[in-house]
């Protein structure tokens, strides 16, 4: 992988779809750097049915359009 100018990386399609995320957590351990997908909301779909969780998908997608990183 190639970091670019703005120090992003591309996870490769073939990557991204194993695991149907495009979110990952980042960490550092010694002189690695790790990503742990992160699931979606849809993934957590049904696990508590009587919630609004078209307002929730809603509202985490607004949250993080908005989100920045430093």
């Amino acid at each position: 992988m190639i970091v670019d100018t703005h120090g992003r990386i591309v996870i490769p399609k073939r990557v991204r779809k194993i695991f149907k995320t495009n979110r990952f957590e980042i960490g550092v351990k010694k002189e690695k750097i790790e990503l742990k997908p992160i699931k979606s909301l849809d993934e957590l779909f049904g696990s508590l049915p009587e919630l609004d969780l078209k307002l929730i998908k809603r509202e985490h997608e607004e949250e993080a359009r908005n989100e920045h990183f430093d």
